[in-house]
């Protein structure tokens, strides 16, 4: 009877991880719908990072009313910033079209454009988990973003290797892939990316010390 307790027990960890897989599905199916008109997706991308932030950190989650009070709440700061990254995003694709079609100069040009683009999607990394937790106007937000990104470049690497090697492994094997897609496609590696940008920003609000340990609170 104990053992037949323990497997039934809410705080087993077999129903810990399907209750985070289940609110991760959640969270994709809301981010993706959320994204559909395209001037959204700022606010969707804001409102998915809030709520990955408060799995990460044991807090009380309610994935629906979380994810919409947040997209609700950031719905105009983060639209300018947002159109802002597509046109470099826009941009950037051209740009490596054009350099992919000389083939003279092809290598460099190509990593020039590629360097660009991991350098845009290292502010946004930052960016909107920034938006979905403090309260500051958004030049501050994009120049505390840019800091961040240099100044934890390690754990900013780490973050871009999952994000491009979840982005190869799509791309790969795109046909296999779109269950995966559909279901936590974005929220899959972003939630291994909310465990590295979590340490961070536990540091930076002074709730633990350079090798991790909790500093009490007065």
């Amino acid at each position: 009877m104990p053992k037949m307790s323990k497997l039934f027990d809410q705080n087993n960890m077999f129903f810990a991880i399907m209750g985070v897989l289940f609110d991760l599905i959640i969270l994709n199916v809301l981010t993706l719908l959320c994204c559909i008109p395209i001037v959204t997706a700022g606010a969707a991308f804001t409102a998915m990072h809030s709520v990955l932030w408060r799995m990460v950190r044991h807090e009380e989650t309610y994935v629906a009313r979380q994810f919409f009070e947040s997209f609700k709440r950031n719905f105009r700061q983060s639209l300018l910033p947002w159109l802002g990254l597509l046109l470099a995003a826009v941009v950037l694709a051209v740009d490596g079209m054009l350099a992919w079609s000389m083939a003279s100069m092809r290598g460099p040009l190509v990593a020039c454009v590629a360097f660009a683009g991991l350098v845009v999607i290292a502010i946004a990394q930052y960016f909107f988990p920034l938006l979905s937790r403090y309260e500051d106007p958004t030049p501050v937000h994009l120049r505390n973003a840019a800091k961040l990104a240099l100044g934890f470049f390690p754990r900013t690497l780490c973050m871009l290797v999952i994000l491009v090697g979840f982005a190869v492994l799509y791309m790969q094997f795109f046909v296999y892939m779109i269950p995966l897609l559909l279901l936590m496609g974005v929220t899959l590696p972003q939630y291994c990316c909310a465990w590295i940008y979590n340490w961070i920003f536990r540091r930076i609000d002074g709730e633990i010390d350079t090798g991790g340990r909790t500093i009490p609170q007065s």
